[in-house]
């Protein structure tokens, strides 16, 4: 079992600690991600009803509908 001491708490506040370097750093911008994800999903869902589209149509051709 761990024990925290004093010596852990001063070490974990140092400015060159990994840790105390991942809690202070400012989280990161997502909009443009947000953004560009978003084109994608109106982009791959009209490419989806396009694909089904096709599919319908050589399903109609072959009589299977």
């Amino acid at each position: 079992m761990r024990c925290i001491t004093k010596e852990m708490l001063e070490k974990r506040e140092q400015a060159d600690n990994v840790y105390n370097y991942i809690l202070h750093t400012p989280k990161p911008d997502f909009t443009e991600l947000d953004k560009e994800c978003a084109e994608f999903k109106a982009w791959i869902t009209e490419e989806h009803k396009k694909d089904k589209q096709i599919m319908m149509e050589a399903l109609k051709a072959n009589g299977r509908l």
